[in-house]
């Protein structure tokens, strides 16, 4: 589905990606892994179309989307919960919603995509008609993801789902991502979160300086010994 060769990207003279490759096949829940600053968000950002100082491809289901603006990957299928939420705070969490089923298919289906998104997630329709910034931090991100179903991806894409919540709150949301891919959303998460991620992933790409280092199965790296020491201190 998505196939990422030879991506490098740089903040004006700064590069960020070396050499970047790897893929996510249709129905896979495949997550990048590492510290904070290996270039786990500016993958992202780059697929997305944020990032254009980039050279590389990004094949997304048989079409090069390297040079498309983040409008038109989106219009792809690629949708893009950021790290942050950035919901909008003074609409209601339906308009959120709402905002997130604005492509003619997405918009076409809307009542129905956002049932299945109150059934995900019950607060929210509990909460529809209060604004976004008054929700819990949990909430807020449990609106983010709803509001990238609304669009009907083909690939969902998640930053750091899981940052500033409660360990009861972060395995909720944990749960919740699983039971997206098992209805057939195509998942590439990044996380720092290493131990449940590589739990419940196919598979894992383990970044260290803007390079991939590593690949494989998400029990089989759980095991390794470099994750185990580097990243679980072990």
């Amino acid at each position: 589905m998505l196939k990422v060769k030879s991506l490098n990207a740089s903040y004006k003279d700064l590069q960020v990606l070396w050499d970047v490759s790897f893929e996510v096949r249709k129905g896979e829940f495949v997550v990048l892994l590492g510290a904070n600053g290996a270039g786990k968000t500016t993958i992202l950002n780059t697929i997305s179309g944020i990032v254009t100082n980039k050279s590389g491809v990004i094949e997304f289901m048989g079409t090069d989307i390297a040079k498309l603006p983040g409008y038109k990957v989106a219009a792809q299928g690629i949708i893009h919960v950021p790290e942050g939420r950035r919901l909008f705070p003074e609409m209601t969490v339906k308009e959120n919603l709402e905002m997130g089923s604005l492509f003619p298919e997405a918009k076409a289906k809307r009542k129905e995509t956002i049932k299945k998104v109150f059934d995900l997630f019950p607060i929210l329709q509990e909460k529809q008609n209060q604004e976004a910034g008054n929700l819990s931090g949990g909430q807020q991100q449990m609106l983010a993801i709803g509001r990238g179903l609304m669009a009907l991806p083909n690939l969902l894409i998640l930053d750091e789902p899981s940052l500033g919540l409660s360990p009861v709150l972060v395995s909720q949301i944990f749960d919740i991502v699983k039971e997206i891919n098992q209805q057939g959303v195509t998942v590439l998460l990044v996380e720092q979160n290493v131990a449940k991620t590589l739990s419940m992933c196919d598979r894992a790409y383990v970044l260290e300086n803007g390079r991939v280092i590593m690949e494989g199965q998400g029990q089989e790296l759980l095991n390794n010994e470099h994750i185990k020491e580097a990243y679980l201190g072990i």
